[in-house]
């Protein structure tokens, strides 16, 4: 059996010692945790003396942290970023007022999220709903959140993973840019229009050349292209007939059955990626996240199933996560 008691510093000791270490100063460390700069510094010593070994070199300004130090810090900070994110999580789920945050990728969230989050607070007029919008990868956010939608690998170290939906992708464009296009457009004419590029840092995001090149176009370089950062800038300049944006089904659905863009026919990825759903490693999940997340996988089902057959798709398709060999790298 673990003896924390008698293993562990006092938490007050390791607050401490993170503040010091991050500002090489007791003053100012003393100023961040709302203490004095003599309280800072007898805590410190107090675990340098339960840890019988020096962490930091004594200036008259300020402090150097020891080889000791520098070996301890990473431990102290993910121990008390853990607490804290725990301890936080309890303290929403006891307060009075019932909360949920959801975090989601801009693209799904008035298309995915919004209407499950409508249909959750109907069911329940008083909880208070929270919906943060996250266009990076889901590993690199330090968010507090309870459960998050996005575009993103199927296994994480962080938080437990729930399959949503699988993704296709297909060329899009507006109605008038589509009349001027011939009746059959092979991938080869793809690759001559006007494309407009999305740039994320996300390995599993499907670039135009990596459409191109699963579609079989002979060349995939798609040079001159216009880029953005931006998804939701991308559909809004296809819309007014700028060039030829890549949409993936569920974030473009609502733009197409409004009748502002439409599918180029013929090209698809079918399975460019999948859709998850990532909950916090707690003990206990949010009870309104999985009521959420059950509400989420039946809107998709009810999506699937009235979609009905899927329009002609490419014989090569690429796996989850697998790029194609001739695919430009990001």
């Amino acid at each position: 059996m673990t003896n924390f008691d008698r293993l562990l510093p006092p938490l007050a000791t390791l607050v401490a010692f993170e503040a010091a270490y991050r500002h090489r100063s007791f003053t100012r460390a003393a100023e961040e945790i709302y203490t004095s700069q003599a309280t800072v510094s007898r805590r410190v010593r107090e675990l340098e003396v339960d840890l019988g070994i020096s962490l930091f070199d004594r200036h008259r300004y300020d402090v150097t942290p020891t080889a000791a130090a520098e070996t301890l810090v990473a431990s102290v900070r993910l121990s008390l970023s853990e607490l804290s994110s725990t301890a936080n999580h309890l303290r929403r789920r006891g307060s009075e007022n019932d909360s949920l945050t959801i975090l989601a990728s801009l693209a799904l969230t008035s298309t995915m999220v919004a209407p499950v989050v409508s249909e959750l607070q109907r069911k329940h007029p008083k909880l208070n709903v929270r919906v943060l919008s996250w266009c990076e990868p889901i590993e690199s956010t330090r968010e507090d959140f309870d459960v998050a939608v996005q575009y993103g690998p199927s296994e994480s170290s962080r938080y437990n993973v729930e399959f949503i939906a699988e993704e296709a992708v297909f060329p899009v464009c507006s109605p008038s840019f589509a009349a001027r296009l011939p009746l059959r457009v092979t991938p080869d004419d793809l690759a001559r229009l006007p494309l407009l590029h999305v740039e994320y840092d996300d390995p599993s995001w499907t670039t135009w050349p990596d459409f191109l090149a699963t579609a079989g176009a002979q060349d995939a370089e798609c040079t001159g292209a216009l880029v953005f950062s931006s998804y939701q800038v991308c559909l809004d300049l296809a819309e007014r007939g700028e060039g030829v944006a890549l949409g993936w089904e569920r974030s473009v659905s609502s733009r197409i059955e409004a009748g502002t863009l439409v599918r180029v026919p013929g090209i698809v990825i079918p399975d460019a990626g999948m859709i998850n759903a990532y909950l916090p490693n707690h003990p206990a999940a949010h009870r309104h996240a999985l009521e959420f997340l059950t509400l989420l996988k039946g809107a998709q089902t009810a999506q699937n199933s009235y979609s009905g057959p899927s329009s002609p798709r490419v014989n090569r398709t690429l796996r989850r996560g697998q790029k194609p060999a001739s695919a430009a790298s990001r």
